[in-house]
């Protein structure tokens, strides 16, 4: 926040990590209230999500702009350095694919899913995956999944189906933190190793049920390992990456799975492509990256090209001059 106290200023609200949810009205309540008086930016990166209706009804003026490219830019630039990532032409795979899952509970309790429609389909055994039945802030599967039920309405027959198949698998399913709580480590790439073992690299992002696009730094992993990934977020989030400039797999895979409204059919739709992949062999799949080298090295080389995150702050600012009227953000500029 900026105010300098002479009516003038502006103050920015940057609520730009976490998305907007039910949790945020009595933040944005308070800060109202303080703050009445002023021009009031909320910077945020919700894009055509109702977190620009929100921010209306709280007189605030909304700012798009993507936080978590910056984000990724800042943790992984280190890793153009790393001699532990191997040219996807020079790995030798054990693995079919790779997933991370920390946060299992709220809205993010659709990666239970996730993980029972991947032992419904006999998958568990080819992927190096990270799942515990105790989500480490919210408690175990068997209370989280049903909030699902009065968060977004999914029916307590499918979800008493889920965790019947929860039940059955054999815990913890770990790749990282193997013997303590899987602890938050957005920041790296904490297990290179497994990663350059395996094929496919399956993102589980923060929001998914939403009409929303917001994509998070885990999108970003990957295309720094150099590893083709299917995305598990809201719908036509591969969409919203692609206009940022990157590249996507729908060459050698279904990618439909991004176009799909209902979300339990959207985890079944990307376990089908995730399945066909496990039906291949480690050294078709090591042919396959050799085909994919050129995607896989354009994505990388965007990701670390300067002109990628001034194409970024160049919409930041744009935005800002929306969100701003012309003597303020003169205003702005002169302190």
């Amino acid at each position: 926040m900026h105010c300098n106290g002479d009516g003038r200023s502006v103050v920015f609200l940057c609520y730009d990590q976490e998305p907007i949810n039910e949790h945020t009205k009595n933040i944005f309540q308070t800060l109202r209230d303080q703050y009445r008086h002023r021009h009031v930016v909320l910077l945020n990166t919700e894009s055509n999500s109702i977190a620009k209706n929100i921010s209306d009804s709280y007189n605030f003026n909304y700012c798009y702009y993507f936080f978590h490219i910056f984000a990724a830019a800042d943790w992984f630039r280190g890793y153009q350095y790393d001699i532990s990532l191997i040219p996807p032409r020079q790995r030798s795979l054990s693995k079919k694919f790779i997933t991370f899952n920390r946060i299992t509970g709220n809205s993010r309790a659709y990666r239970s899913i996730f993980i029972a429609e991947l032992h419904k389909n006999n998958l568990l055994n080819f992927g190096h995956i990270s799942y515990s039945d105790t989500c480490p802030e919210h408690g175990h599967y068997s209370r989280t999944i049903f909030d699902l039920n009065i968060s977004h309405g999914v029916d307590l027959n499918i979800l008493n189906h889920y965790k019947e198949i929860l039940d059955s698998i054999n815990y913890p399913l770990r790749i990282d933190f193997k013997n303590e709580v899987i602890q938050n480590r957005s920041f790296e790439l904490n297990t290179i190793n497994e990663m350059m073992e395996s094929f496919l690299h399956v993102v589980t992002e923060t929001c998914f049920w939403e009409n929303k696009e917001h994509l998070t730094e885990k999108i970003f992993k990957p295309i720094v390992a150099k590893q083709p990934f299917i995305l598990l977020g809201c719908k036509n989030n591969l969409k919203y990456l692609k206009r940022y400039g990157f590249q996507t797999f729908d060459k050698w895979w279904d990618e439909s799975y991004d176009d799909i409204d209902d979300p339990i059919l959207r985890i079944q739709s990307a376990v089908r492509v995730i399945k066909k992949i496990c039906d291949m062999s480690l050294n078709e799949l090591e042919a396959l990256l050799q085909d994919m080298d050129e995607v896989l090295t354009y994505n990388y080389n965007w990701f670390y090209n300067q002109d990628f995150i001034s194409k970024a702050w160049n919409e930041l600012e744009e935005n800002l001059k929306t969100a701003i009227p012309q003597h303020l953000l003169l205003n702005q500029l002169k302190i």
